[in-house]
């Protein structure tokens, strides 16, 4: 990817409306405006959308945090907040048996580290191949940054945004959109903050080390191609230093499930087992209570995406849907995964892959086991008599 990649979503959906009115999108029209105002919390410009559209006397309020492209800003992510918001707000309007409660949806969107309001460096964004010798540090370290930022908005939005003690309004749920390099960080906003109940994860990967890998063969990356056989000494070189192996254990989700020390894994396995010892199960079961209990999860994926190709992805997913669907080990957890690849998709998101989004969201806000925000670790007094 370099700086004259197309921007994923330029096409999602089309011209934003001319004054006469209209747009040049042939399945979902270009969203009307929506109300949009800008904070500064914690040194970050933050936009908050969708305030002046909350149902009048909604007290509970759920927050879509929008997380953008690599080498976009996050203005890209305008019409999804407008369109998802317009929609919950006409799903909830229409209703005939609507919930007790009217709940609000607002969405949060910033620029990730490094790019837009707080560009540092232009060639850190870039990859191998446009000169960029930092690339899997730097790619790395931006986004694992941006979800540990999501979290630290999050501790001071409702400051921001709630006029003080005797404003009722109160976040109650949280959910995460993100795309490409906004993709890889949702996964880790997901797994790593408990008041976070579902993500969207838009072409983005949950192993940045096959990923990565992968990358450094196609850019043939001497520290990949001068092995025997190739690919061998990768992890640990210069282009894959062992720091960074060590922070991929700690938060990357492959690099933190399938990394813990206590697993039996087989020389010849690309993906951990499915049936545990017991032994197995008592180191796994309190990390994925803790990162995947009682929480959703949509992955869209292009299935022509040579950019992150969804082969990387679909070890580890299809690992998380084999131990938690019926007969896995953390079948019973409250987990929900749901997967879906288009076909002759590359490195874009088309409009086909907005009206899941649209589906989901309002799943999610009406699904009452995810409905409460966890303050604490995870929720893992609600899960089923399974595990």
């Amino acid at each position: 990817m370099s700086k004259t990649t197309p921007n994923p979503v330029a096409s999602t959906y089309g011209s934003p409306p001319a004054a006469s009115g209209g747009s040049t999108a042939h399945s979902i029209p270009h969203p009307q405006p929506i109300s949009a105002c800008t904070h500064h919390i914690a040194g970050i410009l933050v936009t908050v959308f969708g305030l002046d559209e909350v149902p009048s006397g909604a007290a509970d309020i759920a927050v879509l945090w929008l997380l953008h492209p690599r080498l976009q800003t996050q203005a890209c992510m305008a019409p999804f907040a407008a369109h998802l918001i317009s929609e919950w707000n006409k799903h909830q309007a229409k209703s005939r048996t609507p919930p007790v409660k009217k709940k609000g949806l607002i969405a949060v969107s910033f620029d990730q580290r490094n790019h837009g309001s707080r560009l540092v460096s232009a060639i850190a964004n870039e990859a191998w191949r446009s000169g960029n010798e930092h690339h899997a540090q730097d790619m790395f370290s931006c986004y694992a940054g941006t979800a540990r930022d999501t979290s630290l908005l999050l501790d001071y939005l409702p400051g921001y945004i709630f006029s003080g003690a005797n404003d009722p309004r109160r976040i109650v749920q949280n959910l995460v959109l993100g795309i490409s390099l906004g993709g890889h960080a949702a996964w880790h906003v997901l797994m790593h903050d408990p008041r976070i109940s579902a993500a969207i994860v838009t072409i983005g990967c949950p192993d940045y080390t096959r990923l990565m890998t992968d990358r450094a063969r196609l850019s043939k990356r001497k520290t990949y191609t001068s092995s025997s056989p190739p690919g061998r000494d990768f992890l640990g070189s210069a282009d894959f230093p062992p720091s960074l192996v060590e922070a991929v254990k700690k938060s990357d989700p492959a690099g933190l499930i399938w990394s813990m020390p206590g697993l039996h894994w087989r020389k010849d396995q690309e993906r951990l087992h499915t049936q545990f010892a017991d032994e197995e199960k008592a180191v796994l079961l309190p990390v994925m209570t803790r990162c995947f209990g009682n929480k959703r999860l949509l992955n869209l994926s292009g299935g022509a995406d040579k950019l992150v190709p969804y082969a990387h992805s679909k070890p580890f997913i299809d690992w998380l849907k084999a131990v938690s669907g019926k007969g896995g080990w953390f079948e019973g957890s409250g987990f929900v995964l749901e997967d879906i690849v288009f076909e002759g998709v590359g490195h874009d998101v088309p409009s086909s892959m907005v009206p899941n989004m649209v589906r989901f969201v309002r799943e999610t806000l009406e699904d009452e086991g995810v409905a409460a925000m966890e303050m604490g670790g995870g929720g893992a007094g609600r899960l089923g008599s399974k595990i």
